[in-house]
């Protein structure tokens, strides 16, 4: 509200330290308001601001919960300056000292530090801000984001109670009890005291553990609040051969199977560690609890490379920081060993969590397929973590969620979408932000729902050249037209450069089910059709990265997002479902409800998967696990 309204007579200078600095300068270019300056630097640090054009605006992030980073100061922020000062405090507020001489609009949030609703958020206008509502010349703004009456003045209903929707009265009433919480214990400076407390906690264990270290280098720019940590590999145990992204997954898997901490992963663009809540409503002694619990799993995940007399930390609640000795609780929330409780006795058992395809297994079109959701709501009620694994690439997880919904299935929030579009994401910004020209095979509403607007994303049925081609669903899109102009690209790349452009198939589908039994091509034939084409002209190999199934990457992300590798893929499709779990190390069911239903798909290829079932149900009936004693599997089941 605040950008639509107030930016576009001057250009606009951006600090990129985080995700959310980073969403608002890709929303500053959406809305082509004023040109943009960006000042980046290396992640965990906050940008140079040597180069302030103090004529500019700016706009900036005050708190980095993903990055843990913050401006030190705010002393460059001039008080003659021309330009406005616009500032992102959602977790700023109420956790460290704020310069309002400095800020002409702050933005927050009710989420954060006093843990009210997330709906809901409030915006203060300095007097510049308010006299900027009356310069002309901006894009019409819709009513309900206008802060100014048709004069230009500030529609101070906004500011008097006035609301066009109506917010929750729960979360109104949610704000005062939290406010009233506040005062009761001091007000403002009793809340930064809480958080200053809380950090000296942090900063001490980090201090004094040698395998963990701040993902922010720079403590001036360290947020106090966001405890944002790293593995530190040098400090690792010599001959240790898992990775920091396997550490941290067993840990956090350890963690919340103890119900100890939940929802600490760090940041997906952030190095392999921790992300930890340290605001005004968290006790310190929690934090030097948690703590505790951190060195415990380290121990555990660590312990084929940690002596013996260093591991004698097990399942149990710990004591207060003041005391060093565990004692080992009886009531573990630990699950039995196989010692200790009955072999399973179904599919579903033997697994830490299951991966199911979504066309083909779960849906088709637009509705769920017979028993789907049945299957959904009875891992529901058990409680055994699941995620849809698909190729759609048509929308942001965010979007496919909503119409996996829409279709029947409960599913019961976002992070269970992984999605061959959300993995491709980040190798896509990095395109973009490398400087590269990036084209997209499918729509631009998928396209800009997935990655955001960008000025050097172009649809590829128009781009006159691009340095990467990104691979998308091909839904309501002239996917005929498009082949030519790639093909005409690569071509002319090639004579040009003797280089073609590099391709990223987030879709990786050659073929899709399609109605009544019959198949379709997919995005992705567009590879074989590029080989074919180019051949000719004695073109080299061109560099795919496959970010959906069968590429590892979508797997990897299943196996960090599930902490464990002792994963089963349900999928209807050998080539993507079942030959890619394979590849990535898993176990993989195929189940002949979508494509693979033709039997003359499978020949000759059915033994690559581990189990073949009619339908869902035989994950739960038993009638698969008599196969569970062939060799392939006893290690694992025994």
């Amino acid at each position: 509200m605040a950008l639509q309204n107030l930016l576009g007579p001057s250009p606009v200078e951006t600090f990129l330290s985080d995700n959310f600095s980073q969403y608002w300068a890709n929303e500053i270019d959406t809305l082509g308001l004023a040109p943009q300056n960006r000042h980046i630097c290396d992640y965990g640090d906050f940008p140079s601001t040597s180069r302030i054009d103090p004529n500019h605006d700016i706009v900036l992030v005050l708190n980095g919960t993903n990055s843990g980073v913050c401006p030190p100061d705010l002393d460059w922020i001039l008080p003659d300056r021309a330009g406005l000062v616009i500032a992102d405090a959602v977790s700023a507020a109420f956790t460290r000292p704020i310069d309002y001489d400095r800020i002409d609009v702050l933005c927050w949030s009710w989420q954060k530090a006093l843990g009210g609703e997330g709906g809901h958020g409030m915006i203060a206008l300095a007097p510049r801000a308010q006299a900027r509502l009356k310069v002309g010349g901006r894009q019409p703004v819709a009513r309900l984001m206008r802060l100014h009456n048709a004069d230009g003045s500030v529609n101070k209903a906004f500011f008097g109670g006035r609301t066009i929707s109506t917010p929750s009265m729960f979360a109104v009433e949610d704000i005062h009890s939290a406010l009233d919480w506040a005062e009761a214990c001091g007000g403002l400076p009793a809340l930064l005291k809480r958080v200053a407390n809380n950090y000296a906690v942090m900063d001490d264990w980090v201090n004094s553990t040698p395998w963990i270290d701040w993902t922010c280098t720079n403590p001036a720019a360290r947020s106090t609040c966001s405890i944002t940590l790293r593995l530190v590999r040098e400090q690792h145990a010599a001959g240790e051969k898992e990775d920091d992204g396997k550490i941290v997954a067993e840990m956090i898997r350890l963690l919340e199977a103890e119900g100890a901490a939940f929802d600490i992963w760090s940041y997906g663009d952030a190095p392999p560690g921790f992300r930890i809540w340290a605001g005004p409503t968290v006790e310190a002694e929690d934090l030097a609890i948690l703590c505790e619990w951190l060195a415990w799993a380290y121990s555990e995940s660590c312990e084929g490379s940690t002596p013996p007399e260093a591991r004698v930390m097990r399942h149990g609640n710990f004591p207060s920081s003041s005391a060093r000795a565990v004692q080992l609780r009886t009531d573990s929330a630990r699950p039995q060993t196989a010692l200790e409780s009955p072999p399973p006795q179904i599919l579903a058992d033997c697994y830490d969590a299951i991966l199911f395809d979504a066309t083909g297994v779960l849906v088709s079109e637009n509705d769920a397929l017979p028993g789907a959701a049945d299957i959904l709501t009875r891992l529901n009620m058990s409680g055994q973590p699941y995620y849809i694994v698909t190729n759609i690439s048509s929308g942001s997880d965010e979007t496919i969620f909503a119409r996996l919904c829409g279709a029947g299935l409960p599913i019961p929030a976002v992070d269970r979408i992984v999605s061959a579009g959300g993995v491709a994401r980040r190798r896509v910004l990095e395109e973009l932000a490398a400087g590269r020209l990036v084209s997209y095979v499918g729509g631009a509403h998928a396209a800009h729902d997935i990655f955001g607007k960008h000025p050097n994303l172009h649809c590829a049925d128009t781009a006159a050249t691009f340095d990467t081609l990104v691979v998308l669903d091909d839904e309501g899109f002239d996917f005929k037209r498009a082949a030519d102009n790639i093909l005409s690209t690569f071509q002319r790349r090639l004579i040009e450069t003797g280089e073609m452009p590099r391709i990223i198939a987030a879709n990786a589908d050659i073929i899709y089910p399609g109605k009544n039994g019959t198949i379709v091509f997919g995005p992705s034939i567009i590879g074989p059709m590029l080989k074919a084409g180019l051949a000719p002209f004695g073109a080299p190999p061109i560099s795919v990265e496959t970010m959906g199934k069968p590429g590892r990457a979508i797997f990897e992300e299943c196996i960090t997002r599930a902490g464990s590798d002792r994963l089963l893929m349900v999928g209807d499709q050998v080539d993507t479902d079942i030959k890619g779990a394979k590849a990535a190390g898993l176990d993989a069911l195929l189940v002949t409800t979508g494509l693979n239903s033709c039997g003359e798909l499978r020949q000759d290829e059915s033994g690559a998967a581990d189990f073949v079932a009619k339908n869902l149900n035989q994950i739960f009936d038993g009638s698969l696990f008599p196969h569970l004693r062939s060799t392939t599997h006893s290690n694992k089941t025994d």
